[in-house]
């Protein structure tokens, strides 16, 4: 398997964790969120750098492990918990109920988060993800 999508798709390696992959992996959002401050040009190139790279690397673990949505594929994590903070700034508390938001969204796959992770090979991966995200980004928005 390539090295380096690989490592974009764990999420350096955060989705080899023994325990709770996806959890572990969305915390790799942080430090991203910090030095974009979660705003501006940056926030956004960023957002969309590691959505195209993380596309391409999970479709590289896929084809190479043969498993639909491999468990150590996090970084749609990142992504999707990263879109979380659209409408709202950076505090210890938003990155806190955010996190808890975008993990309960992630995890339940409400309607319509659910119909994006039927689209075929990495774009479902990513897809389902980025969803729970913007949905996650409503809620926490209403919220604070």
């Amino acid at each position: 398997m390539n090295t380096i999508a690989e490592l974009i798709a764990t999420g350096f390696y955060a989705g080899k964790s023994k325990f709770a992959p996806g959890t572990v992996g969305t915390l790799v959002g942080v430090p991203f969120l910090l030095l974009t401050s979660a705003q501006g040009a940056g926030y956004i190139l960023l957002l969309l750098i590691l959505s195209v790279a993380g596309t391409l690397a999970s479709q590289v673990v896929i084809e190479a492990t043969g498993v639909k949505d491999p468990e150590e594929v996090v970084v749609d994590e990142v992504v999707g918990y990263m879109l979380t903070f659209l409408f709202v700034p950076l505090s210890f508390k938003s990155l806190l109920l955010g996190f808890l938001i975008f993990r309960l969204l992630d995890i339940l796959k409400p309607p319509p988060v659910n119909l994006f992770e039927k689209l075929p090979g990495a774009y479902g991966v990513m897809a389902d993800d980025i969803a729970a995200g913007l949905m996650s980004a409503v809620v926490l928005a209403v919220l604070l």
